[in-house]
């Protein structure tokens, strides 16, 4: 099934469910946040909250492209 972007719906993580998505501990998070270093964040008093979208956008630009390997 093919998912045009404005099909999309925004959906906020809390750190909890970012770090089960990315494999990224909450310390890393929470230390990534304090340096203002890795992915954008929300803030809503004192919680906080990462949008799932922007997160899978900043890992799409980490792709490395390969080539196979012609025999």
């Amino acid at each position: 099934m093919s998912t045009n972007k404005e099909d999309i719906r925004d959906v906020f993580l809390s750190p909890k469910e970012t770090s089960e998505l990315t494999g990224f501990s909450l310390k890393a998070l929470s230390n990534n946040r304090s340096q203002k270093i890795g992915f954008p964040y929300y803030k809503y008093g004192s919680k906080v909250f990462y949008k799932e979208s922007e997160i899978l956008s900043e890992i799409e630009k980490t792709k490395v492209e390969t080539y196979s390997k012609v025999s």
